[in-house]
């Protein structure tokens, strides 16, 4: 074969070489495509039975044992208005809000109630927002709900990754009367291993 033959062959070749390799690409995301697609159903599909079986946890939870939910839902709440603090003007103002869900006897001993003359928020620039709380009764009755609650924070400075401190509670409920009447905070929860079992 001449040279000009070879490269006449050659720009014939180029083309038919260019679609094969595009075809090759295009089949190759389709599998892709198709792939991502099938593990995002399959995730879906395991996230709305999950979502069911905790409705339907929640759902027994509230006929078996209402007084352990009510305590649940309104700790619930006190907690987004303790740890959803975003300045330091909403610090000084969350002991007037959380007020309605507490005796006057944990306005006056809980840590969570106590005035921050240091402004320690307006001098960090920490920013916090309450992600959600595990609630472990210990004991429920007609009289009283007494558990741990292990409250999830998530706080940043500035333009920093968000880090999440787990802040650990020994708690009373009165059921009759819709208030906590214990709100001692014992400390922070480190995980040392896989956090996912909370």
């Amino acid at each position: 074969m001449s040279k000009v033959n070879k490269k006449k062959a050659l720009l014939w070749a180029m083309p038919a070489l260019m679609v094969i390799a595009g075809l090759g690409f295009w089949l190759a995301t389709q599998v892709a495509v198709k792939t991502h697609q099938s593990a995002s159903n399959e995730l879906a599909v395991q996230q709305s039975k999950l979502i069911k079986k905790k409705s339907k946890v929640g759902t027994v939870l509230d006929s078996k044992q209402p007084n352990v939910s009510a305590a649940s839902n309104l700790l619930d709440r006190l907690f987004t208005l303790d740890w959803t603090i975003a300045s330091q003007k909403e610090f000084d103002a969350k002991a007037k809000q959380m007020t309605p869900y507490v005796t006057q006897d944990v306005v006056k001993n809980s840590l969570d109630f106590k005035a921050d003359p240091d402004k320690m928020i307006t001098q960090t620039g920490v920013v916090m927002t309450y992600d959600h709380m595990d609630f472990l009764p210990t004991s429920a009755s007609a009289k009283a709900v007494k558990g741990k609650v292990i409250v999830f924070v998530k706080s940043h400075l500035k333009d920093s990754a968000d880090a999440t401190t787990r802040f650990v509670y020994n708690v009373t409920y009165n059921p009759k009367t819709n208030l906590v009447t214990q709100l001692d905070r014992i400390g922070t929860y480190q995980l040392q291993s896989d956090s996912s079992v909370l």
